[in-house]
């Protein structure tokens, strides 16, 4: 019997990460590698090149906040969920330093101070606290309730000033939340804070995003849900100037210098402002990036910047010129379905709930092309081979494109009525089959796109179709807790399997043999057609056979199975969502797996 082992599956390479989180890509100081949030891990990557990448992994759920240290030696991450920690890790050596579990339910705002000695976390409006960590020791220098409640944002803003503009030992930080602006001070000895809420006058406005100016702190700007930035001299803690940038709020603002900075707004418009000698901001750079810009880094000698969006693409920006260049793009929405084209083991396609296809080409882990329906419409379902991409979508319809450039070449309306759930391709490429929401079962003649066949007998969503038998005959499931096995010479039903409780989620076959594993609702794998020893274990979502074992995922993990004995001999973890798709690849080697976090992980099997 083979023993569970980490050794056999192996995380080697993820593609994506959380974009609709704030601060989610950071530039580290060294200027070569940057870090992001992907569902419940932070994954280290290098500039140079994509396949050097490391991963941070101690969280349960999905990571909320991220924080990189000005000497780049600490990472600080928070996440959401039962186990709401913050992890403060060591960047060098790649593991964990200190564990920090005194909030609950969420982490919302991780921040390091200005000489990395301490850690700023807050917690959610539920949790409504703040604590200040000592990076040295792991202990708690201080903590207190948010001020404004609750506090949505913070940073930290150097040594607090006296009277005459001189460092004091006191550390300052600002917090903002419903509408409100708060100053505080920290005395690190004694754990002492003061605190002084920033009189805004008429001005009312929801803070999204803020940053100390470079020069001593003597600014404060705060990004707001209006599309404007306002800026606040902090010498007498008045409001000084109101930025109009762009509609769908100010996401995000980074100081390049002492007086130039970087704006990003929720619709995609990215700026570069300079503050004059006579107090005066003006306009220096605009450009478009077709996204809400959420994460803006700069590197430390102020010529060059990442910029992340929430769709999934990251720029590497030149500041002086302002010219920027796609260094990879992502999905941001859940992964749906994947397939690798025959033989073909260095290239991939993942459908995504974000509304594309994207094929991969993993030698340099790149997109080959992308596509996408002229409409807002999701992709269901998909098969990859070589020249051609066929995809299956909610709106019914079936929608082939070219897999060199991803144009579309001709799509059949109204295939099924409530979308296209799952698809299989002949080998010669003469027909294929379709399953959709309502149940129904469809044969297509590829050249005419016309229907030669419909079989209807399934109740409920059909969720997998695969031809066997030199492709005269189909097996197709159902959640109506059916497995039908057709002929489709004669368009009938030949057997039928019943699950007793649960829809069906997923099927495959043991190659060359008559075996079927079924996965169902009941978190089951059952065997049929096969004397397989061993009572059925609780399984996973989607199964793939490949060789001698199967993997399937669910519960945010991917499980690799022997076939012979039934049991578990490998469990690899990095999703924070379920696990929808996995697929071997054609030499067995390597398994992909997309999750509900809108990751895809590419995984090395050592057997």
């Amino acid at each position: 019997m083979k023993q569970p082992s980490a050794d056999i599956l192996e995380m080697e390479h993820a593609i994506g990460y959380s974009g609709r989180i704030p601060r989610s890509v950071i530039l580290h100081p060294n200027g070569v590698e940057f870090i992001c949030i992907a569902g419940a891990s932070l994954i280290i990557t290098d500039l140079r090149d994509a396949h050097k990448q490391s991963f941070l992994q101690g969280h349960d759920d999905q990571i909320t906040c991220l924080a990189v240290s000005n000497k780049g030696e600490l990472v600080a991450s928070g996440q959401k969920g039962d186990n709401s920690d913050v992890i403060i890790w060591d960047y060098h050596r790649k593991i964990q330093k200190y564990r920090l579990s005194e909030h609950d339910y969420e982490v919302v705002c991780v921040d390091f101070s200005h000489d990395d000695r301490l850690l700023f976390s807050s917690g959610n409006p539920m949790d409504k606290r703040i604590f200040i960590w000592d990076c040295q020791t792991g202990y708690i220098v201080g903590s207190v309730n948010h001020t404004p409640e609750p506090t949505t944002i913070a940073r930290w803003g150097g040594f607090a000033k006296d009277i005459k503009g001189r460092d004091t030992p006191k550390y300052q930080f600002a917090t903002s939340g419903n509408k409100q602006i708060c100053l505080w001070k920290l005395d690190p000895k004694l754990g002492v804070f003061e605190k002084e809420v920033i009189n805004t006058g008429n001005l009312v406005r929801d803070y999204i995003c803020m940053e100390f100016s470079k020069n001593r702190e003597e600014y404060l700007l705060l990004g707001t849900t209006s599309g404007d930035f306002c800026v606040f001299q902090m010498k007498n803690k008045f409001f000084s100037h109101q930025i109009v940038v762009a509609a769908l709020g100010v996401m995000s603002i980074r100081f390049v210098d002492f007086t130039r900075f970087i704006v990003g707004a929720g619709n995609g418009t990215l700026a570069m402002y300079q503050i004059t000698e006579d107090n005066k901001i003006n306009q220096l750079h605009k450009t478009d990036l077709g996204g809400a810009v959420n994460s803006i880094t700069v590197r430390v000698d102020g010529l060059e910047s990442l910029i992340s969006t929430d769709r999934g693409l990251i720029f590497r920006f030149n500041t002086n010129s302002f010219q920027k260049g796609l260094h990879s793009e992502n999905h941001t929405g859940s992964i749906l379905d994947m397939s690798y084209p025959p033989g073909v083991s260095d290239r991939f396609a993942s459908a995504s709930e974000d509304g594309t296809i994207r094929l991969w080409d993993i030698s340099e882990y790149y997109v080959i092309a992308k596509c996408q329906a002229n409409v807002n419409v999701v992709p269901l379902s998909l098969v990859y081979r070589d020249e051609v991409l066929l995809s299956g979508w909610a709106d019914g319809k079936i929608r082939m494109f070219r897999s060199d450039n991803g144009q579309q070449i001709w799509q059949i309306d109204n295939a099924h009525k409530t979308g296209v759930t799952t698809l299989c391709i002949s080998n010669n490429l003469k027909f294929f089959c379709s399953g959709g929401g309502e149940g129904d079962v469809r044969v297509w003649e590829m050249r005419t796109r016309e229907m030669v066949s419909h079989l209807k007998e399934h109740t409920h969503k059909v969720t997998k179709v695969k031809l066997i038998a030199n492709e005269t005959q189909l097996l197709t499931s159902s959640r109506d807790r059916a497995l039908l096995q057709w002929d489709l010479k004669t368009e009938k039903r030949i057997s039928a399997h019943i699950q007793r409780m649960g829809g069906i989620n997923s099927f495959d076959t043991v190659p060359n043999t008559s075996v079927v594993f079924s996965t169902g609702q009941d978190r089951k794998i059952f065997t049929l057609g096969s004397q397989l020893n061993g009572n059925p274990k609780k399984g996973q979502k989607f199964i793939l056979i490949q060789g001698d074992e199967f993997t399937g995922g669910s519960n945010c993990s991917v499980k690799l199975w022997d076939l012979q004995t039934g049991q578990q001999i490998s469990e690899g973890f990095g999703h924070s969502g379920p696990v929808n798709t996995v697929q071997f690849a054609p030499d067995g080697k390597q398994v992909i797996s997309g999750a509900q976090d809108g990751v895809v992980i590419v995984w090395n099997v050592f057997l």
